[in-house]
This record gives C-alpha cells, sequence and structure tokens, in this order.
C-alpha cells in the first residue's frame, strides 16, 4: 500500500472542502487518539510540504474539553480521527472525550470530518487517483440518465429493478466539494423500487447492527413494494426480531430512502467496523429511514451482486467501463 499517495489524494480533496472555500489562510485542526498518532504525524508531514492549509494536531484523549471546543470554534475545519464502535466496549454516545463536544460538533457539523473507526482502511478510502472516481461517477451518472431501467441480482436469487424516468437528479459524491471526504458513491431516490433480495453484507448506522451482526454471511432477506419493506426473513439468530423492531419503530424505516451505488474501488471487502467508508464499497447500498422526524438512517451495504442498466450489466465485481 502506498501510503503516501493515499495522503496527497487526502490532501487533494481536504483542500476543496467546502468549509475552506472563502478562507484565506485556511487553519485546520486535526484531533486524534493515540492509535493515530503515526498516520496523522504522516499526514502534517506531507500537508507541510505540499499544500497551503496550516495543519495543528490536538490529542483528543488528553486534551481539556475546553481547549477541544476553543479548536473547533476558531477553526476553520476540524478533522478527528478516532475509535467507537470498534472499542471493547464501546457506548452508544461516543468516547467519554466527545461527550462535553456533542452540542458544539452539531453546531459546526458544516466544518467537521470525523473518521471515525477508519483504522488503517484510511490508506484503502483514498488509494485511487481522484480522476478515477470523478470519471467512474460521471460516467454511471450519464449512463443512468439515459437510461430505463436499473435492475440488481445475485446468485442468491436476489431480483429488483426500478424505473428511472422519475429519477431527476444522482448525487455525485467524489471527494470534491463534499462535505463527507471519503469519495466513491452516486445516490438518488426512487419511489419504485419493487423485489425480493437477500442481503449479504454489513451495516452502517448509529444502532449498532454492523457490531452485533458484523458482515452477514446468511442472508437477510428482504420483500420490497414499491420501496417498502413489506417482510423480512433471515437463519441469523436474533436479527429478524431486532430488524423488524427496527422497522416498526418508525414508518420511515420501512423506506428506502437512498438508493445508492459504491464506486471506490479501493475499498476491496466489507469489515462490519460500523465506518463510514465502507459506505463507498463498490456495489449496491440502500438506505432505509432519515427521511421522517424520529427515524434512524441505516444502510445496507452489499458484498456483492450484478449491476445491470436496461439489463446490461454495469456492474458485476467490477465496473465495465
Amino acid at each position: 500500500m502506498d501510503q503516501t499517495r493515499a495522503i496527497r489524494h487526502f490532501l487533494y480533496y481536504l483542500e476543496r472542502h467546502p468549509a475552506l472555500g472563502n478562507a484565506r489562510s485556511p487553519q485546520v485542526v486535526i484531533g486524534h487518539t493515540a492509535d493515530y498518532q503515526a498516520m496523522v504525524s504522516a499526514i502534517l508531514e506531507q500537508a507541510r510540504q505540499t499544500t497551503p492549509l496550516a495543519l495543528n494536531a490536538l490529542r483528543l484523549d488528553l486534551e481539556p474539553a475546553e481547549r477541544l471546543a476553543r479548536a473547533i470554534i476558531d477553526c476553520d475545519l476540524y478533522i478527528f480521527f478516532y475509535d467507537s464502535s470498534t472499542l471493547a466496549q464501546p457506548r452508544p454516545d461516543g468516547p467519554e472525550f466527545l461527550r462535553p463536544l456533542h452540542a458544539l460538533m452539531a453546531e459546526h457539523w458544516k466544518k467537521s470530518l470525523l473518521f471515525k473507526d477508519y483504522g488503517e482502511y484510511f490508506y484503502d478510502t483514498f488509494s485511487v487517483e481522484p480522476q478515477r472516481i470523478a470519471d467512474l461517477n460521471a460516467t454511471l451518472i450519464r449512463r443512468l440518465f439515459q437510461a430505463s431501467t436499473l435492475s440488481f441480482s445475485d446468485p442468491q436469487g436476489s431480483y429488483f429493478e426500478t424505473p428511472l424516468s422519475g429519477v431527476k437528479k444522482w448525487t455525485d459524491i467524489n471527494g470534491v466539494g463534499n462535505y463527507d471526504l471519503a469519495p466513491g458513491e452516486i445516490a438518488t431516490h426512487s419511489e419504485a423500487i419493487n423485489g425480493h433480495v437477500k442481503f449479504l453484507g454489513t451495516f452502517l448506522s448509529t444502532i449498532p447492527f454492523a457490531r452485533k451482526y458484523g458482515v452477514l454471511q446468511a442472508p437477510l432477506e428482504l420483500w420490497i413494494d414499491n420501496s417498502t419493506i413489506t417482510r423480512v426473513a433471515t437463519e441469523v439468530p436474533g436479527l429478524a426480531n431486532d430488524f423488524n423492531k427496527y422497522l416498526d419503530a418508525n414508518p420511515s424505516n420501512r423506506r428506502i430512502e437512498e438508493l445508492g451505488i459504491g464506486t471506490n474501488e479501493g475499498i476491496r471487502s466489507l469489515y462490519g467496523r460500523n465506518s463510514g467508508f465502507e459506505e463507498r464499497h463498490c456495489g449496491l447500498h440502500l438506505g432505509l429511514g432519515g427521511g421522517a422526524k424520529g427515524s434512524h438512517h441505516l444502510d445496507l451495504i452489499f458484498s456483492s451482486g450484478v449491476l445491470a442498466v436496461d439489463n446490461k450489466p454495469v456492474f458485476d465485481g467490477q465496473f465495465a467501463f
């Protein structure tokens, strides 16, 4: 793995973050825990040599909350590297050093970058040349706008399709100008997804499905009627009960609020870390919930499968262009 190249790509995206657009001498604070010391040191060293950004580092687990709060207020952008879901005893409200900062972080979310539970996979996330991701996203979006249907299938017998005539916009997450720096996804919303899928993959949510169930090796079956989950079934102990509780908690939780396609070829596997980089894994993901007050967004990130546009495969483990 070429860590220097990955950091170069990371800094390329960082310079183009929306929070830094109007800043004359951008001030960036990197907060990190001990596990990320070597990574942050490498980022700082390379940034000093190659960018106009002024980067300073603070230890999240050592600095007093008052100093961390002042750093968030004074900077143009703050970046936090820390682990949460992957800790031996994770808490739903995050590590202790973050709890006094929750309200302030919510207030300043537009100038925040949280690399939670990335670990060494940070380098995979930024390993692909930015132009490759930009071109891949643009090509996919162009093909989808020219097509009539998008379908998904896999060897387990999964199949769904959705018409594309009602899709007005695809969000292009290529790392440039995005609030979340991790590149490699396009996403939209469709009201007319219909089919039956046998989900194998992992979860991303504030609800700890990923920690409890990891990467599914036995399927979670989902019956989908006009983008609504009507029924589930699985042989994974406890999962059907937990998943039905989630679905029943809010009507929006049954809705597929997001149809996404990951395009980051550097993320070669799924790991069940409940970390944002996994959402960029190549292939399908379906985002439930988040469309109504009180609902919780839950991403289902598929390990594999075929995506086809007008019955012509565009992704089957790799992209066809």
